[in-house]
Parts: C-alpha cells; sequence; structure tokens
C-alpha cells in the first residue's frame, strides 16, 4: 500500500465516492485545497468512521489517515470527558503554584517572561518539592518528581490553561494511574487521542472555545 496521495482541489472538493477508493489503496489521503468549510470536514469525519479526519487549516489541507473508530471513542465519551476535566484542574492548579511562587500574573503572563530566561537554567527550574517545570515555546511542562505525571500544558491561552493538545492529553494518560486503563482502550496511540479530542467537540461534549486565537482551542467545560 502507497504511503500518501494528495488530491489538489483548486476548484471542487472531493466527494466522499471518490475518497474511499483512495483510502482502500493508500495508508494517507491528503486534500489540499482552495476552499473548504466546517460542513464538509464534518462531513467526512461523520462519513468516515474508521479514519482520523484532521483539518490544517493555515496549511490548507485536509489529512484522513486510519484511526479508532468513532463508535469506540463515543463508548469512552464519559471517561474522556472526565479526564480532561482532570487534566484542566491540574493544569490550573500548577499554573496558580507557578503564579505563587514566583509572582506571575495568569491574566497577562507578567513575569513570566524573566522566570523563563532570568530565574531559571535553559528554562527549566523547580515549582516545589514536587513538582518541575519547563517552559518551551508557548507550552509549558510540569513533571512530577515522585510520580512522573506529565502535565504539559498550552499557556499562550491565558487565563485558560485546560486547552487540550492530542499529544499532551496522550502523555498525561499513559503518566496517571488513574487513566493508563483509558489509553489503553484508545489503542495506546496519541493519533487516536487526538481524533477523541476533535470528534467529541464536534459532539459537544467537549467545548470548542473560538473566541480563544489557537486552533487546540478544546477545553473539558459545559456549555
Amino acid at each position: 500500500m502507497a504511503s500518501s496521495y494528495t488530491v489538489n482541489a483548486k476548484k471542487d472538493l472531493p466527494t466522499i465516492q471518490q475518497i474511499i477508493p483512495l483510502l482502500s489503496e493508500h495508508s494517507k489521503v491528503l486534500i489540499k485545497y482552495a476552499a473548504a468549510d466546517l460542513a464538509y470536514v464534518d462531513n467526512l469525519m461523520d462519513q468516515l468512521p474508521d479514519f482520523y479526519v484532521l483539518h490544517i487549516e493555515w496549511d490548507k489541507i485536509i489529512s484522513i489517515t486510519p484511526a479508532i473508530s468513532n463508535g469506540e471513542i463515543l463508548k469512552l465519551k464519559d471517561e474522556i470527558y472526565e479526564c480532561a476535566r482532570s487534566f484542566r484542574q491540574d493544569a490550573i492548579s500548577l499554573m496558580q503554584l507557578m503564579s505563587d511562587r514566583f509572582s506571575i500574573d495568569l491574566e497577562t503572563l507578567d513575569g513570566l517572561h524573566e522566570l523563563k530566561f532570568k530565574k531559571s537554567h535553559k528554562q527549566r527550574g523547580e515549582l516545589n518539592e514536587e513538582w518541575n517545570y519547563y517552559l518551551h515555546g508557548a507550552e509549558c511542562q510540569f513533571e512530577n518528581t515522585q510520580t512522573k505525571q506529565i502535565v504539559e500544558i498550552i499557556i499562550i491561552t491565558k487565563p485558560e490553561f485546560g486547552c487540550l493538545d492530542g499529544y499532551f492529553f496522550y502523555n498525561y494518560m499513559i503518566t496517571t494511574y488513574k487513566y493508563k486503563a483509558l489509553a489503553q482502550a484508545l489503542g495506546n496511540d496519541y493519533i487516536n487521542v487526538c481524533k477523541a479530542i476533535d470528534l467529541l467537540a464536534k459532539e459537544g461534549i467537549l467545548t470548542r472555545m473560538p473566541q480563544l486565537n489557537v486552533t487546540r482551542n478544546i477545553v473539558a467545560i459545559k456549555h
């Protein structure tokens, strides 16, 4: 099976009837488009339940790859929501600890630059006796020195710190004892976790926050 196939949709987007044969011959199908709307992407998600439909808006690309089925994800919707809610609580709690210790304004992140470049060694440091931190780019990774749990969060979404990144959320699952079984049910595959986030946002179980000017803007809060 060929690794990938690219459809250059300069005018008309491919129909589901045109895409399905391509998926039987290729492990990945990429659709490069001039214009596409959310309804088209949502329809692909519905019509291709055994694939992950990733919409990369800034590159105008839709990527389609095999993944856990929609039905299997929806069977786990309560567990996934609970895990995302726990992740959000941990993220907010850790950022509050950072704020208290280093005098960082969580509304503006004032003080974070000084912590990152003047008070840290290679952007790393100790939060308290249980947690270390690593500030990198638009994110911060917290690691528990005893349990090795990892809580890696997006910080530029301030003051909301519970936004879900597929890889970060997967790492949270596999390093948090309570959620290791959930990670296993999702095939221990971060691609399946990415799909679960998008699907549950589409279903209204997780909440997309369009007011946040980032693509990773899905959180576990009730509408």
